[in-house]
């Protein structure tokens, strides 16, 4: 079912460079709901190829940012197949730039990938999951795949605030300015996202021009404020939305006639900080977020040691160790684990909460 339609041949001209930012986390298959499913990928290549453009498959996932890393990440999730049956390019383009955003809020400049710099348009291919950090990464949430590799990390640190995390990702949508954005909701994921979730049907695609609306209709249908979504809530800041689906012109389907009952929210605890005055004290934070800790499925393969933005983990006795007074709770442990083995402990105030809301 297609809640907006846009004609992509009317966006791209020919001749233009155009990325398809799909969302890759990790080398995992497409029945895990964890990355855009291939088909769709294929799809809109196709379309961009009929347009007289050349379509090129662009992401960087979590962790190293080279060719061994990307090679198993387009094999497994089935972008070689993608590629092939829509005659798209695969980049494999490692080479980064410093773009500047003198106008950005948080984020006055950032490394992005030379592949994406360099384009002439951006697709934006975002997957409907939940996020343990921001709640919901859909359009928005999706661009930050275009800082590379482990500076991703550098960035969480940098901006540890789930709020200024949120304004520093608006930054990088505004910088990016997508043409169109085509959002795989066919089959989501609910829960501990954005790996660590249950997938979800929903049998959707939601296609609009403008992301941050794409968004707001994502949030509504998965049952979330769209306000409560703090990358929604930057950009509303910013003038960028009145988070109101009521604003937003929708085709097809009415929105609430497509909302999915009892979609599963991370259990994160991020959603409670709301109801605090800030600054946010630490003992509090501490008491509201839940902690990241390695479970009995940890096989010490150190990926989350290796991309823990500020060194909060060791590696001993044949397990993860998290320091939790150093940890920032960016939850990149838990996102990219691919054994899923690290699990999110609640307080008790957290779960009160929970029951609560």
């Amino acid at each position: 079912m297609v809640i907006t339609f846009c004609d992509v041949i009317s966006l791209i001209k020919a001749g233009q460079r155009v990325i398809l930012k799909a969302n890759l986390l990790q080398a995992q298959p497409p029945e895990k709901a964890i990355t855009t499913h291939p088909a769709i990928v294929a799809a809109v290549a196709r379309w961009v190829r009929e347009s007289g453009a050349t379509p090129i498959i662009a992401d960087s996932p979590g962790g190293l940012f080279n060719r061994r890393t990307l090679s198993k990440v387009y094999q497994v999730t089935g972008m070689l197949g993608a590629a092939e049956q829509g005659r798209a390019v695969l980049n494999d383009d490692f080479r980064t730039v410093r773009v500047s955003c003198p106008e950005s809020r948080a984020a006055k400049s950032f490394q992005a990938l030379r592949a994406v710099v360099e384009a002439d348009a951006i697709i934006n291919l975002p997957k409907f999951k939940t996020h343990g950090l921001v709640q919901f990464t859909g359009s928005i949430k999706n661009l930050f795949g275009t800082v590379p590799g482990v500076t991703k990390g550098r960035y969480h640190a940098r901006f540890a605030a789930v709020e200024t995390f949120s304004a520093m990702l608006v930054d990088i949508l505004e910088y990016c300015r997508p043409v169109l954005t085509i959002m795989d909701a066919i089959v989501g994921m609910e829960g501990d996202g954005p790996s660590g979730g249950d997938p979800r049907h929903i049998g959707l695609l939601l296609v609009g021009t403008d992301p941050v609306a794409v968004d707001v209709v994502a949030a509504t249908i998965a049952g979330m404020a769209p306000l409560s979504v703090p990358p929604i809530a930057a950009a509303a800041r910013r003038g960028l939305t009145s988070a109101r689906v009521t604003d937003i012109e929708v085709l097809g389907s009415p929105v609430d006639s497509v909302t999915v009952a009892g979609f599963r929210r991370p259990r994160t605890g991020v959603e409670h900080t709301r109801m605090i005055p800030r600054p946010i004290p630490a003992w509090v934070t501490d008491q509201l977020l839940a902690s990241p800790q390695a479970g009995p499925r940890c096989t010490v393969c150190g990926v989350c040691k290796d991309n823990c933005p500020v060194e909060a983990i060791t590696i001993s006795n044949g397990r993860a160790h998290m320091d939790l007074g150093r940890c920032i709770r960016c939850y990149c442990c838990h996102e990219l684990c691919p054994e899923d083995a690290v699990e999110l402990h609640r307080s008790l105030l957290s779960r009160l909460l929970s029951r609560w809301a």
